[in-house]
């Protein structure tokens, strides 16, 4: 989909935003590169231990993932808790990145965090939101977390979204394994 307008004195990118959420899909214009990527995996653990260890030990995952995370750090400020993280990519070169945990909902099992700082925001990004929820499964057994992610890149060469997706989901994984250890 493309999308030419010109209006004088407008803010475009707040139309192309609002477009861009209701279609919920690819969307690439001149002025935004914005992108939403989402997936999801059901695991055995119980969906209140998930979302404890994530939401409220997310220093653990260092420790059950060291293949992925090599460090994090919790910085606990007034109303917002940032979240230091030391990742190894799929080329095994480290990434720090610094989040900012924006919304949790400890009811639903839902947090929302927006990214600053680091490599990946310095090279790719304008703006990455990643949204997280846990839900219990169906059956009564286990749950299924999904991880969302939504971006602005600063140029058609940053890597797609997806890519984080399946590191996300992939910690998930080994979380999961290491409760149902437990």
């Amino acid at each position: 989909m493309s999308v030419a307008v010109a209006i004088s004195g407008m803010d475009l990118s707040l139309l192309f935003v609002e477009q861009w959420r209701l279609e919920g899909s690819l969307f690439y214009d001149s002025l935004l590169l914005l992108h939403r990527a989402q997936g999801e995996v059901e695991l055995k653990c119980d969906a209140d231990k998930f979302f404890d260890l994530w939401a409220h030990r997310i220093y653990h995952v260092a420790k059950i993932c060291p293949d992925k995370i090599q460090k994090t750090v919790l910085n606990e400020g007034n109303n917002n808790n940032y979240i230091e993280y030391v990742s190894v990519g799929e080329t095994g070169e480290s990434s720090p990145i610094k989040s900012r945990v924006e919304e949790m909902d400890e009811k639903n099992r839902y947090t929302r965090y927006t990214n600053h700082e680091g490599l990946i925001m310095e090279n790719y990004y304008k703006s990455f939101e990643a949204k997280m929820e846990v839900t219990k499964n169906g059956n009564g057994n286990g749950c299924i977390v999904e991880w969302s992610f939504e971006d602005e890149k600063k140029n058609k060469d940053a890597p797609d979204a997806n890519v984080y997706i399946h590191f996300m989901l992939a910690m998930a994984k080994a979380v999961d394994a290491h409760l149902c250890m437990a």
